[in-house]
Formats: structure tokens, C-alpha cells, sequence
């Protein structure tokens, strides 16, 4: 599975494929009032937590590199509001280059792949198809864009 990375911070993931919170507390410059203790002490993440069930949070307790508070994708969210608008730009950002820039699945969707590979080449090629459109649509905006900067930028000299 490929990594979220959040300000140059990796961000690690547990075998269900949730997000280690103090790793985003690192990259979001690990200041105390951020810490994510304080984060479940409010009552809007409670309510959150309430809200995905009970698989939402896990604590891995040890010592290493896996120890931590791992959390769902939507607290990832909620957490990175939470911190600043700054800091969940960033890893919005960090979401959508992750799923750009390469397949990154869960475990259990791998193996859904290999026993059906044609549905998810079925998928692909959809993409594929809304991604082309999209860039059609990226450059007629463009030209249009340039078309009007060279109108307004000739009718300016004919004033001036």
C-alpha cells in the first residue's frame, strides 16, 4: 500500500488500514496543545467517534515504531481541522497526491484485484475516460482565459 506523507512526515497505518494519529501530530509540528489526547477530549471528536462505531480509534500500546493512536480516514480529517486550516490543506493535499500518484488499496481490496481483475479494469478505464474529459475541459477554460486577456488587453491600448 502506498503512504500518506503529510509535510514530509510519513504516515504510518495499522493492518486495518487506519492512520497513526501521532504521526500527524509530528507533521503538524507537535506542538502540546495538538496533541492528540486533547484532540479526543473535546466534545465534537466524542461525538464523531460516536458517530463511525467502534472501530474508529485503536491504541497499539510498546514500544517501537508501531505504537500509537491510529484512526479512520474521517478523523484524519476532522484532526487536521481541528489543528488549523493550514495544516488540513495539507493533508488534503497529501490525500489527493496520494491517490493520483499511484493505486494505493487496502489489503483486502489486493486480493479482491487478483480474483477480479476485469471489474477493476473496468474502473480504471471509467477514470480514464473522466480524466480525459476533465483535461479537455482544463484547456478550452484556458484558452478562453487567453482569448479574453489578449480582448481586454487590446481594448486597454486602444483607450490608453
Amino acid at each position: 500500500m502506498s503512504s500518506l506523507v503529510v509535510a514530509d512526515t510519513q504516515v504510518n497505518t495499522d493492518s486495518e488500514g487506519r492512520y497513526c494519529l501521532n504521526d500527524l501530530h509530528k507533521a503538524a509540528g507537535g506542538l502540546s496543545q495538538h496533541q492528540p489526547a486533547k484532540y479526543f477530549s473535546n466534545q465534537q471528536a466524542q461525538n464523531l467517534i460516536s458517530e463511525i462505531g467502534e472501530h474508529a480509534v485503536t491504541r497499539i500500546r510498546g514500544r517501537g515504531k508501531a505504537q500509537g493512536t491510529y484512526v479512520v480516514e474521517e478523523l484524519v480529517y476532522a484532526y487536521a481541522m481541528w489543528i488549523s486550516p493550514s495544516f488540513n490543506l495539507k493533508v488534503l493535499r497529501a490525500y489527493k497526491q496520494l491517490q493520483t500518484q499511484g493505486i494505493a488499496v487496502a489489503d483486502h481490496a489486493a486480493a479482491d484485484l487478483l480474483a477480479n481483475p476485469l471489474v477493476y479494469l473496468e474502473r480504471v478505464l471509467e477514470q480514464a475516460k473522466q480524466l480525459e474529459a476533465a483535461n479537455r475541459i482544463a484547456v478550452a477554460e484556458r484558452n478562453v482565459a487567453v482569448n479574453t486577456i489578449a480582448k481586454v488587453s487590446r481594448t486597454l491600448k486602444e483607450v490608453g
